[in-house]
């Protein structure tokens, strides 16, 4: 029976060779082929190609090389990772990633995952049959993300200049898979210094604040996340001043804003913690948030910081008010107010909000 080869996944050279040496310990042949995106040295991806005989063995290797084992200790890796579906919101996500990345001294790296087709066999006898046209549908697949990557590509270096992006090498990673679990497991064993996503994907409903994928990465990924909404102004970054911290008086604040201080260290902004009185105990809240930005002062002399409560009957109303009357460029959350993130991301309200349209989310743990 003629062999036909399959690509396993496209990666950067090292990382490919990692995965060769890897599928070839198992005994699975393995080739590498010059994946040319773009000209003009952009071509820095090679396809990993297999006999399509073996894509079943040799998904579990390529996931596990790529994130799928237990990882205890956490150390950042220098680059920011671009999870990107091809959409107006990943485009828009790819281009502020590039300017942090600059500003960081960080490496971008492009992470698609394309869906993993459903292996099935047929059992006759002593042999198994395969669906070809299931190998048919995966190349065909194939040549459609391939293509659609080059598309985004041209999109996004037409919008940077190329001295720039050549400078940068950027890298670029395309598998097969869940976006989601992908996504999550390569940042579980290559932490990033900061993962940006667009808020949305290409298949959001128009009533959706947050996509799906980037509300599971949002929840779980243990690396801060930047959501970056379609109407964010290109120059963001120039731009980038405010940072709001939304508080609800919990006993890790002081932890988080330590960490979101840390985030920011590389930016010149000013942190700024509100607090949204629904009316319940006024006075109390008063007390509070002034100690707050009493103790804030004291432990950070060299830092600025202001402090506002607000007295608003609705909280994600309110928070969008304060974004928009304050100029502010970045509304930070943690992952430990889950109550808080659903309210903000509640469909039914979404719509109503201006936030969402132009403000990016920083979410991270704390």
């Amino acid at each position: 029976m003629e062999e036909k080869l399959t690509t396993l996944a496209s990666l950067p050279y090292s990382k490919a060779e990692i995965l060769r040496s890897l599928l070839e310990a198992e005994g699975i042949d393995c080739f590498l082929e010059n994946v040319d995106f773009l000209q003009n040295g952009m071509n820095t991806g090679v396809s990993v190609r297999i006999n399509e005989l073996d894509m079943r063995k040799a998904f579990p290797i390529l996931e596990k090389m790529l994130g799928k084992v237990a990882r205890d200790h956490v150390k950042r890796e220098n680059y920011v990772l671009v999870p990107i579906d091809f959409s107006s919101y990943s485009l828009k996500a790819a281009l502020v990633a590039f300017d942090i990345a600059e500003k960081l001294g960080s490496k971008m790296v492009l992470y698609h995952s394309s869906m993993q087709p459903e292996f099935m066999t047929i059992p006759y006898s002593d042999v198994i049959v395969y669906d070809s046209a299931l190998f048919l549908n995966y190349e065909m697949t194939e040549k459609e993300t391939i293509k659609k990557f080059e598309d985004f590509l041209t999109k996004l270096t037409t919008s940077i200049d190329y001295p720039r992006w050549k400078k940068a090498k950027p890298e670029y990673i395309i598998k097969v898979g869940e976006p989601e679990d992908d996504i999550l497991s390569y940042i579980n064993i290559h932490p990033p210094k900061l993962v940006v996503m667009g808020i949305c994907g290409g298949d959001a409903e128009s009533d959706d604040l947050i996509g799906t994928t980037t509300a599971g990465v949002i929840f779980n990924a243990k690396a801060p996340v930047l959501a970056i909404p379609e109407k964010t102004p290109n120059n963001w970054l120039q731009n980038f001043h405010k940072i709001a911290y939304a508080t609800i008086f919990e006993s890790n604040d002081f932890i988080a804003i330590d960490r979101l201080l840390k985030l920011m260290t590389p930016f010149d902004t000013k942190v700024v913690c509100v607090h949204v009185d629904l009316g319940n105990n006024s006075f109390l809240d008063e007390a509070m948030l002034e100690g707050m930005k009493e103790a804030l002062c004291e432990k950070y002399p060299q830092a600025t910081f202001e402090c506002h409560l607000i007295h608003h009957k609705n909280l994600p109303e309110a928070i969008d008010q304060f974004i928009v009357e304050n100029h502010i460029d970045v509304l930070a959350l943690t992952t430990h107010k889950r109550n808080l993130l659903t309210r903000l991301f509640n469909p039914s309200i979404a719509r109503k909000m201006v936030m969402h349209t132009q403000t990016p989310l920083l979410i991270f743990h704390a």
